[in-house]
């Protein structure tokens, strides 16, 4: 039994779902009335999570991306009823998806997780919701953000989304190199963005990696490690290190970001924070002081 439900996480990890939803197909702008709609027919206090996986396109094998993934479709396998785990080729793929469960089931979003990559080269904080990248440059953009709207009318003042990708809430500046300045990641813009399209809820991202070590679903600290490879001890990811296991928090109802608590996920995919902050254990500060003492120019390209 339990090698077929492997094999059938391994199928649905590499196939993105296919589902279409009339409800996305033509795109509602009128997106205070859909809320009210949708407040009067689903009980708010019914709702449902959501892991979105987002599969990149990438000449080398990504066996860490694989491995959550993995874990994360046999998780939602096991508890249908409360976590659904997708697949998006898109924002819209993504969008169709959820909205056919929560209409079918007419229960509200208690969580969203969009497992995503940040790219540290790009100099600025991203995710990505299959093939759509959203950043500072386009999360103020109606047109880009038309299928994450359309989520939003599911989420309340109950609901929190997070961002699993590196940096994505990094509020510090991308070092200078031998030929670019330095230049800030502008996560607090993307942050602030995001929470403006779910206006009603909590959003979170990471200052630096989030790295999902075994337990991600068992509210430890899944999403507070470190890559291994030689070239993360270049000095231009210092300020990554100095964030290690840090995260944000932002409010579009209050207008306030801040910092809190390091986040984990619960076996239901319940948005959580931890009781102590990764960087208050003994073991991570001396993580983080042997790892930035080791720090040498010239172990990474950064053009």
């Amino acid at each position: 039994m339990k090698k077929i439900i492997i094999l059938a996480a391994i199928i649905f990890t590499t196939c993105p779902a296919k589902a279409q939803s009339a409800a996305v197909a033509s795109v509602n702008t009128a997106d205070e009335i859909k809320e009210i709609a949708i407040e009067t027919t689903i009980a708010p206090a019914s709702r449902i999570n959501f892991y979105v996986i987002t599969k990149e396109k990438s000449k080398k094998f990504d066996f860490t991306a694989f491995s959550v993934n993995l874990r994360a479709k046999i998780r939602g396998l096991s508890d249908r009823k409360t976590l659904y785990v997708l697949t998006a080729a898109s924002s819209e793929d993504a969008a169709e998806q959820i909205l056919r469960i929560v209409e079918r089931r007419k229960k509200m979003i208690g969580n969203i997780w969009f497992d995503s990559h940040g790219h540290y080269r790009n100099r600025y904080s991203s995710f990505h919701v299959g093939a759509d990248v959203f950043s500072y440059k386009n999360i103020n953009d109606s047109a880009a953000t038309k299928y994450l709207k359309l989520i939003s009318a599911y989420c309340d003042e109950n609901t929190k989304i997070g961002l699993g990708a590196c940096y994505a809430g990094a509020s510090f500046d991308f070092p200078a190199t031998d030929s670019t300045p330095a230049s800030p990641m502008k996560g607090d813009s993307l942050l602030i963005g995001l929470g403006n399209i779910f206006h009603r809820s909590q959003v979170y991202a990471s200052e630096g990696w989030v790295m999902a070590k075994p337990g991600i679903f068992s509210n430890k600290f899944g999403f507070a490690g470190y890559p291994l490879g030689k070239r993360y001890l270049d000095s231009v990811w210092a300020p990554v290190w100095e964030h290690l296991g840090e995260w944000r928090q932002y409010s579009a109802t209050t207008g306030v970001l801040k910092n809190v608590p390091t986040l984990s996920l619960n076996r239901w995919g319940d948005i959580r924070f931890r009781e102590r902050n990764y960087q208050d254990l003994r073991k991570a500060k001396k993580t983080i002081a042997e790892k930035m003492s080791k720090l040498k120019n010239g172990l990474a390209k950064f053009s």
